[in-house]
Order: C-alpha cells, then structure tokens, then sequence
C-alpha cells in the first residue's frame, strides 16, 4: 500500500498534534515524579476533569468559552492539591509503593465520580482557533492542532525558566536531586509536594482543554491518555522532561502513521513500544 507525500505530510502532522498531548501529560508525570519520586497514575483523570467541566459549563450552562476553560483550571488545579493534601501526605512516611497505589484508587475515584455527576455522553469545545484551516496539497490542516503544539512549545518554554529562575523551581530540583537534603537546608518539602500536585493537575488541565475540540472528553477517556502519556515518561526516560516531549511526539508519529496500515493496534503501539524499551533499554532513550 503506497503513501504520497501529501499524505505522508499530513499524518506527521497530525502525529505531532497527538503526540504533543502526550508530552504535556508525560510533563504532569515528570514534575511530581521530579520532586517526590511518586508516579501520579491519576495523571490522565486531571486530563478528563478539566474537558469535562468546561464542555459541560459551556454547553449546558452556556458559559463562555474563555470562562468555562479558566473554571476548570481552577477547579482540576484545586483537586490536585486536595489530593496531596488528604491522600498522599498522612501517607508520606508509608514508602512509595503505598504512595502509587494511593494514586491509582484517586483515579479510580475521579473516574467514578464524574461519570455518576456528569454521566457519559462526550462533552464538546468550539476550536480555540476560531475554525481556521491550512490548506496545503489538496488537503486542509485544523487551525486546533497548530494551537495544541505551539501550546506545548509555549509551556515547554515557561517551564524551563520556572524551574531554572525561581526559588521554587530550585527547591522543586533540590527536593529531586535530594529530599532528606533539600529538607535539611530549610526547604518546606511537604509546601513543595503540594506544588508539585497543583502544577502537574493544572499542565493536565490545560492539555485536556486542548485536545477537547478535537476528540470530544467523556468520563473514561482519561485513563487511555494518562497510560500513554506515561508510556512517553518511561520511553523518554523517566526524570528527563526532555525525554518525556521525544517520547510523547514519537509515540503520537509511530500512532498516526500506523492508522495509514491498520487502525486496530493503534492504542496499543504505546504499550508495545514501552514493553520493548523496558526490556532493551529501560532508563528510557535520554536517561534519567
């Protein structure tokens, strides 16, 4: 089965759309992981919450878009550090298998809960591009998967000089380089803990708001996301963000390009690739 350049084009773009996704949502897993050393399988639900809720506010209740997307934000940002605060610190001292678990039953739980409030029919967004398309040999690219990677760029960018120019970012790299350390100095570790929780739920909020237009968001999406995001953490190295955004956009062309043979394995590529890596190279391709 022959590929031509117009639709060799448009299915790398269209991977590097996906793919930016799960690079956001590997970026949520490496700053808790970065700063606790807990992998947050409840990564993906933060994803689904924000979608969710804003398609429902707006939709439903007619909020304006802008209104409805900042609402989430701070409603998936506020779930977060409600996590931290009332699951994971009375357990801090419980070790990290304990910590992981912990992650996964508030994932089960914010799965539950949204589909008993909001049911499960699929909630839908406007294209934050205003509907624009690029149209390029003889086929047209959707204005929204110019915003999602140029979003993840945008944060990609704001991230390095948070982590690199602020106090809380030193103390966030201080906490992974060494916790019983950086708690020596004076860092408020569990402060930074909390953080760590609030930012990565609101990096998977933005990415839920962004891939909304695109796939819709119910209930049950945010598990698959989350497991892929992850897959990206791990192949891109787990504790490198630049390995994580490798990761994610490799996974989101190998997806897309696969969809040109068969559609069938496409969801479980991520997988497939993860169990390989793991076994041939399993500190990822850049490493911790």
């Amino acid at each position: 089965m022959s590929i031509s350049g117009a639709q060799l084009l448009l299915f790398t773009i269209r991977g590097l759309m996906v793919g930016s996704v799960y690079a956001l949502i590997a970026l949520g897993f490496q700053i808790i992981y970065n700063t606790t050393g807990i992998i947050n399988f409840a990564q993906g639900e933060f994803v689904m919450l924000a979608g969710v809720v804003a398609g429902w506010l707006h939709e439903f209740h007619h909020w304006p878009v802008w209104l409805a997307a900042f609402t989430a934000l701070l409603v998936v940002t506020l779930v977060g550090v409600l996590m931290e605060y009332l699951t994971i610190r009375p357990a801090a001292d419980a070790g990290l298998l304990l910590l992981i678990i912990i992650t996964l039953g508030v994932s089960i739980m914010l799965k539950a809960m949204a589909s008993f409030i909001w049911g499960t029919d699929p909630f839908f967004l406007p294209d934050f591009s205003g509907g624009a398309m690029l149209r390029m040999s003889g086929f047209h690219i959707e204005g929204q998967y110019l915003v999602i990677m140029g979003a993840t760029i945008l944060i990609m960018f704001l991230l390095g000089l948070f982590f690199k120019y602020t106090r809380t970012g030193f103390a966030m790299r201080a906490c992974f380089y060494n916790f019983t350390g950086a708690r020596l100095v004076g860092i408020d570790v569990r402060r930074i803990s909390t953080i760590s929780f609030g930012m990565s739920a609101l990096l998977g909020g933005i990415c839920g708001l962004l891939i909304t237009p695109v796939l819709s968001m119910n209930f049950g999406q945010g598990t698959m996301l989350g497991l892929k995001g992850f897959c990206a953490a791990i192949l891109g190295g787990m504790g490198n963000p630049l390995g994580s955004v490798i990761g994610g956009l490799s996974i989101g062309l190998l997806e897309q390009l696969s969809c040109w043979f068969s559609s069938v394995y496409r969801d479980t590529l991520a997988l497939s690739i993860v169990v390989v890596m793991l076994i041939l190279r399993p500190q990822g391709i850049l490493g911790e």
